[in-house]
């Protein structure tokens, strides 16, 4: 009974959304008139998602955002957050200084690096210049040949301290009596890293790594507020940019929803394969 007013919240704000996009996918709603109005089409929204050149640009620039947070982000959470618990002496203070850029509001963040990403007076041009490298000077979110690595970057620093916290938990974990009996056993840092902190920390990397892969693809607001998607054509454009400019710039709400509810499915299953074959693995 208890369990029931978080249950109805659970339903009404999670559960009958995921059901009505799905649903919507399958009309051609405009997400102005009434839905009850719109036409049923069956699967010819899925169907246009084969063809539609501006969604394969997305998904290319999703993969390539993807490839590079996939890498980086669990490594370096992994280094800080071994590096904080080994080698600084105010563990506190290092810890709350790590986590800040996660607790930095997204729209602060954007503001943040636009300053100093500008061409005119960002401090990266600026150090670049200093250190003899002002060739390499751009507009890093203005250039066509930068602007997505400069959104990525940028995501980075916003994502590593959440999975710092993750990595930290688990570090913390890990026996002390396993690490001294390696040690004296005459193993190194790196060999008690790799068999001793890593194996014990196998179901939490396998969190890590799928909660990585899941916030992939759902990179939205950095971007948006960041670009819009630009410059170029559609040079920083992530799937979930693009469906919502679907929805509510172009007003085809139902080939929105049917890009958005081809994703969740596709991230679902990816997420349950990936965790079988980690667990297996760790097994």
């Amino acid at each position: 009974m208890f369990s029931l007013p978080a249950l109805a919240v659970y339903t009404v704000f999670w559960i009958f959304p995921v059901f009505l996009g799905f649903y919507i996918s399958f009309t051609n709603w405009n997400g102005i008139v009434n839905l009850a109005d719109a036409q049923f089409t069956g699967f010819k929204n899925y169907v246009n998602l084969l063809y539609d050149s501006i969604l394969r640009v997305s998904v290319l620039n999703n993969i390539k955002y993807g490839i590079i947070t996939l890498i980086v982000v669990p490594v370096a959470a992994f280094a800080v957050a071994y590096l904080v618990e080994n080698f600084t002496r105010k563990k506190s203070f290092w810890r709350t200084v790590t986590y800040l850029p996660a607790m930095i509001p997204t729209i602060v963040t954007v503001f943040l690096w636009k300053w100093i990403y500008n061409p005119q007076y960002g401090i990266l041009n600026e150090i670049l210049k200093a250190v003899g490298l002002g060739g390499l000077a751009t507009g890093w979110i203005t250039n066509t040949k930068t602007a997505l690595y400069a959104v990525t970057f940028t995501s980075l620093w916003k994502m590593v301290p959440v999975y710092f916290v993750l990595f930290l938990a688990g570090l913390q974990s890990v026996s002390i009596d396993l690490i001294e009996a390696a040690v004296l056993d005459g193993a190194g840092r790196w060999q008690v890293i790799r068999n001793v902190t890593i194996p014990c920390m196998k179901r939490i990397i396998t969190i890590v790594y799928v909660l990585v892969f899941i916030d992939i693809f759902r990179v939205f607001d950095l971007i948006y507020t960041m670009t819009k998607g630009g410059p170029g054509y559609y040079t920083t454009e992530m799937i979930l940019t693009y469906s919502y400019k679907t929805v509510f710039t172009n007003s085809n709400a139902g080939y929105g929803m049917a890009i958005i509810s081809a994703l969740t499915l596709f991230v679902i299953i990816c997420s349950f394969i990936q965790m079988k074959i980690q667990n297996r693995t760790a097994d």
